[in-house]
């Protein structure tokens, strides 16, 4: 009844309801929302972060001194690292015997334009495309792998899909969303962590394996597999188990080298250079070992010098980075993801500084870093985390853009 004395529809569906409990609730409530696993889950936010940084490098490249330099978000995809992989995917390594001064294709690992290639046969499905979608589907994966990783490590289904939020909004995760085989080498690389920590040994010790034919820095699974077959069988051994069922962990430590000493193994024979690979970094793209002296030496001038804008944000993700690592080995975690984690940082901070604005990207693989920062903001309210992210994702979109075309300098 109403306060007028006029009995209103409203009244007469409470009245209904009275006598009917459910019958309000069929007519007028929403349907629940569907569940999906905790990692969909996280391939959906690692989706929407993705999406929201190219409608970011959409709108940047159409505006201010990023329009001036007439790049098309096509060829922002595509270009750098991404046309030698193409060019790889559609010919080969083409390569004339004595030439090693031309044998810059060499630098770059097969395994990532094999991903290409197995994809451009496609009717309609271009070589760049490929690229593209094979960039896409590798993240996702990636994105899965790094939520079943935090899952077994934390049992924190939030802390879990932190993880892989942070490491989609990294200083260097803009060529997350290129023709680049840093998504490619990260979902193979959580994905045998993972197996690890399941001791699926023969399953870790093949995705090391193929993660050797995309990018060198899968020395630092191959330690991460030494370390945890070596503390697996001193632990049988002290338990007295069979040898017989050590043929696993074995195996997997003579598997886990071989997709990275069978390619250095093969430029070495094409360039008739036992050094092969590593003359071609260092006489071609530049690129040593120097311990870190390069690197230091930038940061020092950095501070007591005139950095330029792109040196200081460089030097600040790379400090950032190191913080970091030294943060992530406070965590509880078995020794060989520390030891992982480690030989990623090494390695990025001690390959020489001429490629000094790579390190972030470079990083990218050291998942582990994301851990302690997911520790740190999961018990903020998600009203809080999806604008941080937000935020984070137009910042690292950015960086990436500004150092790639306003700096000129390599992602």
């Amino acid at each position: 009844m109403s306060p007028f004395g006029i009995t209103s529809d409203t009244d007469d569906v409470a009245a209904r309801g009275r006598l009917d409990p459910d019958s309000t609730a069929r007519r007028w409530s929403l349907p629940a929302p569907p569940r999906f696993p905790l990692p969909v889950v996280g391939v959906i936010i690692y989706a929407g972060i993705r999406l929201l940084g190219l409608v970011v490098t959409v709108f940047l490249l159409q505006h201010g001194k990023f329009q001036q330099h007439g790049v098309s978000l096509t060829q922002w995809i595509t270009r750098g690292d991404g046309g030698y992989y193409r060019a790889i995917a559609a010919h080969g390594y083409q390569y004339r015997p004595g030439q090693a001064a031309h044998t810059a294709l060499f630098a770059f690992f097969p395994g990532y334009p094999a991903a290409i290639d197995s994809l451009a046969w496609l009717p309609g499905v271009s070589i760049g495309l490929a690229g593209f979608a094979v960039t896409v589907l590798a993240g996702m994966a990636a994105a899965w792998g790094l939520v079943a990783l935090g899952l077994k490590l934390t049992a924190d289904p939030r802390i879990s899909l932190l993880m892989a939020a942070i490491w989609a909004v990294a200083p260097g995760s803009i060529v997350l969303s290129r023709v680049y085989a840093e998504a490619l080498f990260c979902a193979l690389a959580v994905w045998a962590l993972v197996a690890l920590l399941n001791r699926r040994w023969l399953t870790a010790g093949a995705l090391v394996l193929l993660a050797g034919t995309v990018r060198s820095t899968a020395l630092a699974l191959i330690a991460a597999v030494a370390v945890a077959v070596l503390t697996a069988l001193i632990q049988d051994a002290r338990m007295r188990q069979r040898i017989a069922l050590w043929w696993r962990p074995v195996t997997a430590l003579l598997l886990a080298p071989l997709g990275l000493l069978g390619y250095w193994a093969y430029v070495a024979l094409a360039t008739r250079r036992l050094d092969g690979w590593f003359w071609i970094e260092e006489h071609v793209f530049h690129m040593s070992f120097d311990w870190g002296i390069g690197t230091v030496r930038v940061i020092r001038h950095t501070f007591l010098g005139a950095p330029s804008a792109a040196a200081l944000l460089v030097v600040l993700a790379i400090l950032a980075a190191l913080g970091l690592t030294a943060w992530s080995l406070t965590e509880r975690v078995p020794l060989y993801l520390h030891v992982y984690t480690v030989v990623v940082a090494f390695m990025a901070f001690t390959s020489s500084a001429n490629w000094i604005s790579s390190k972030p990207r470079f990083l990218l693989p050291a998942f582990l870093l994301a851990l302690p920062l997911a520790r740190l903001l999961a018990p903020l309210r998600t009203s809080v985390l999806i604008p941080l992210l937000v935020v984070l994702t137009v910042a690292s979109t950015w960086f990436g853009l500004y150092l790639a075309i306003i700096a000129q300098w390599a992602p």
